[in-house]
């Protein structure tokens, strides 16, 4: 590492250069009190990921292919922000520090805006310009204020924790509160929030369909979302450090863009967003077409909903506390393999056992619980790959982002998690894009309130088999991913 003068303390420890902020191990209490703050980002990006699409087709009847061009619009214009915004945090100089005040900003914002995008008011439902308009602009403000909050927040995690060991474990304890939240917010809307109503002809109508549900949401979730914020900063106060001394490595366009081309040429982070981009375009396409897949194919009830649906979490937090003991003992890139290979046989698997008319009559025979319990098992299996996944790939950027500070002594953790971030946002915005096109294309009607049979099958089976292909494909970025544990440890010694 470059040495320069010391230019301040972190914590009362004096660095040289400009080290990371934060304690080298952190009490499992500081870990925790971290991990609320992902409902600052989870909740809004989670209930839109479950409901948007439904809530845009068959509650407001907008076109499929005009809701999901809404939503990768507003996607990729986060996936932009998110290296301004990790350019911005790093090279803020504040007594509040580099984070906090960002992510209490970011996250109340995120707050007020979300409760509007689910009470569309009734003007713009007069028509589908309209209506398209009003669901764009409102998601441009919502992810700018996610922007805003999710940087910095992420930044501090790399903060925080400092080992190969610590960060896996650090982001394993964030997932499962990610899962506790989308087990909240997801899992257990349908019950709360989606309650059956009735037809006119008395027969049932399902609760996807109602108008009111979404705004009840709304309201719910958005004072969740700034409850657990208002907390996460609070509880980690200890970790600001004041900022208005640090050494400026350059503020300006031009450093700007030197740092984002310098993180993207950097040959192991590269090899990480390649991965991960392809993996969260597999992981997004089954993401939105599960939910139809609950609706038009498995004709599932509120009750069943949850179940399933709660499975996947039960599914992604079990994955995820599974990094825990798996990477003392397994390198990060050989898990991840693992678990790619698990989620793509367990999308295989619902193929044939759920896909095919025949199979699934055999196991209906043992009635509806049969189908809701053997359903269930294979999507938390095809989820508890993706639990190991997604926190190990955060984990690992934090590993190269800490390799890039040993070695130049610029501190970059918040232009790092950035560019996860916009790698993140990119692909999911492709996922929503194939999806709303692949839905038009095989032959869904918005706003019916049962789909033919042969298209909702369809559907179906581009959940079980579309996903979980493209995850497979990753692999063939991760195979040259040769960062370890002795690397990482190496590095830090000799620092």
């Amino acid at each position: 590492m470059n040495s320069t003068t010391a230019t301040e303390t972190n914590l009362g420890q004096p660095v040289g250069a400009e080290a990371a902020p934060g304690p080298s191990k952190s009490r499992k209490r500081d870990v925790w009190y971290y991990a609320l703050g992902d409902g600052g980002s989870a909740i809004p990006l989670l209930t839109i990921g479950n409901f948007a699409m439904i809530f845009y087709t068959q509650a407001l009847g907008l076109p499929a292919a005009l809701a999901a061009l809404a939503l990768g619009i507003t996607t990729l214009w986060d996936a932009i922000t998110d290296p301004v915004m990790g350019f911005v945090s790093d090279n803020t100089r504040s007594r509040y520090g580099r984070r906090h005040l960002y992510m209490l900003v970011g996250g109340l914002a995120t707050s007020i805006s979300l409760y509007s995008l689910w009470s569309v008011p009734e003007f713009f439902m007069a028509s589908n310009t309209l209506l398209f308009t009003y669901l764009l602009v409102a998601n441009l403000i919502l992810r700018t204020a996610v922007t805003v909050f999710v940087v910095p927040f992420t930044a501090l995690g790399f903060e925080i924790c400092k080992t190969y060991e610590s960060r896996a474990s650090l982001q394993s304890v964030r997932m499962v509160v990610n899962m506790a939240i989308n087990f909240t917010f997801g899992a257990m809307a349908w019950s709360l929030f989606f309650q059956d109503g009735t037809n006119a002809d008395g027969s049932r109508l399902d609760g996807t369909k109602i108008l009111e549900n979404y705004a009840n949401m709304g309201l719910v979730i958005s004072i969740g979302t700034a409850v657990l914020v208002v907390l996460c900063c609070y509880l980690t106060r200890k970790f600001i450090v004041d900022s208005r001394k640090m050494e400026m490595h350059g503020n300006g366009l031009k450093d700007f863009f030197a740092t984002v081309w310098g993180i993207l040429k950097d040959p192991h982070a590269n090899k990480i967003f390649m991965f991960y981009a392809v993996a969260q375009v597999g992981v997004g396409l089954t993401a939105q077409m599960q939910i139809y897949t609950y609706i038009d194919y498995m004709g599932l009830n509120a009750f069943q909903k949850s179940f399933v649906h709660g499975s996947t979490m039960v599914g992604f937090t079990l994955g995820s506390l599974a990094i825990i003991p798996l990477v003392k003992r397994i390198e990060k890139r050989n898990l991840c393999k693992l678990a790619v290979s698990i989620s793509a046989l367990s999308g295989l698997a619902m193929f044939f056992l759920f896909g095919q008319i025949g199979s699934l009559e055999a196991i209906a025979q043992g009635g509806d619980w049969a189908v809701t319990l053997s359903f269930g098992l294979f999507q938390g299996l095809y989820w508890l790959g993706c639990g190991i996944i997604i926190p190990l790939a955060v984990s690992m950027i934090a590993d190269v982002s800490e390799m890039n500070f040993r070695k130049t002594g610029v501190l970059r953790d918040g232009s790092y998690s950035a560019m996860f971030s916009f790698i993140l946002k990119a692909a999911t915005s492709v996922g929503l894009l194939v999806s709303g096109f692949a839905l038009t294309l095989m032959g869904y009607v918005e706003g019916e309130t049962k789909q033919q049979l042969d298209v909702a099958r369809s559907i179906a089976n581009f959940t079980f088999l579309g996903g979980p292909a493209v995850m497979a494909l990753s692999l063939l970025f991760l195979a040259r991913y040769r960062v370890d544990r002795s690397e990482v440890t190496n590095l830090q010694e000799a620092s």
